[in-house]
């Protein structure tokens, strides 16, 4: 008598039990992603006549817009660098660190993002 476990063949159906939770996460994340993007569009007009307005607004208004998105791209750009700089400097030091594992990864991303502000910062 053969005691020993029975592989299942190629030809035998092995069937996937899927918990509940993880079938209802992709319809509840897109509701919820559906949801962000109206409130998007909704908000959006609120917004549409922050700094300017129909009249023309205060004078020298565009300017302290470029003002404003410049000190914006530059400070995102050094904070880009510094996580960077910290992504090669404490790689692999806490498991719960996104750069655990792929750490070079993080430090590239990171160091593109710096230099896309930075670019943005010279040229606005």
């Amino acid at each position: 008598m053969n005691t020993l476990p029975m592989r299942p063949s190629e030809t035998q159906q092995t069937a996937i039990v899927v918990p509940y939770a993880q079938r209802i996460a992709a319809p509840i994340g897109l509701a919820i992603a559906a949801l962000a993007l109206l409130l998007l569009c909704a908000a959006e007009p609120a917004l549409a006549n922050k700094f300017e307005t129909i009249g023309g607004g205060f004078s020298g208004s565009s300017g302290s817009k470029r003002d404003w998105l410049t000190r914006f791209f530059a400070i995102s750009g050094g904070l880009s660098l510094f996580l960077a700089v910290l992504a090669i400097v404490t790689p692999h030091t806490h498991a719960a660190f996104l750069n655990y594992g792929n750490w070079k990864q993080s430090a590239a991303v990171l160091c593109t993002l710096a230099g896309v502000f930075f670019m943005m910062a010279v040229l606005i």
